[in-house]
């Protein structure tokens, strides 16, 4: 069974988590990444679009459902492989060579943030105890 009903519980917890997120130190190290990077969920569909400001600053916009912006890098998966990577429970590169999540963009720089997204995990995990949704983090 998934872990997310539909698209609208979807973007109510890990949305709303990114929304959460969007202006922390952790978060703008995907800045790092020089463009738009989009999650891609499937089972249920949602879309989750992070991206510099347009000035070239540090400050991060979010975008949630679809949009114009042409990302640099798409990570595609399923929503519940989604979830348990924010929880830290899903080795990115492993996913990738098992075909859990797909990646098209350039990767080498990625795989260099990755390390510095250690912190959200744990935010992902209070973030789901802040809303009363325990319940998904024994995933």
């Amino acid at each position: 069974m998934p872990f997310f009903k539909d698209s609208e519980e979807l973007y109510d917890v890990l949305g709303n988590y990114f929304k959460s997120i969007i202006d922390t130190e952790s978060a703008k190290v995907i800045n790092q990444v020089g463009g738009p990077v989009q999650y891609v969920y499937s089972n249920p569909e949602g879309k989750v679009t992070m991206m510099p400001e347009t000035n070239g600053g540090e400050e991060m916009n979010l975008i949630l459902g679809d949009t114009d912006v042409q990302p640099l890098l798409t990570f595609k998966m399923n929503a519940d492989v989604g979830h348990r990577f924010w929880l830290g429970k899903v080795d990115l590169s492993q996913a990738l060579a098992r075909q859990q999540m797909q990646a098209v963009g350039p990767l080498s720089k990625a795989l260099k943030v990755v390390p510095a997204l250690q912190p959200l995990y744990g935010m992902y995990k209070d973030y789901l105890v802040q809303i009363n949704r325990e319940d998904l983090i024994e995933a």
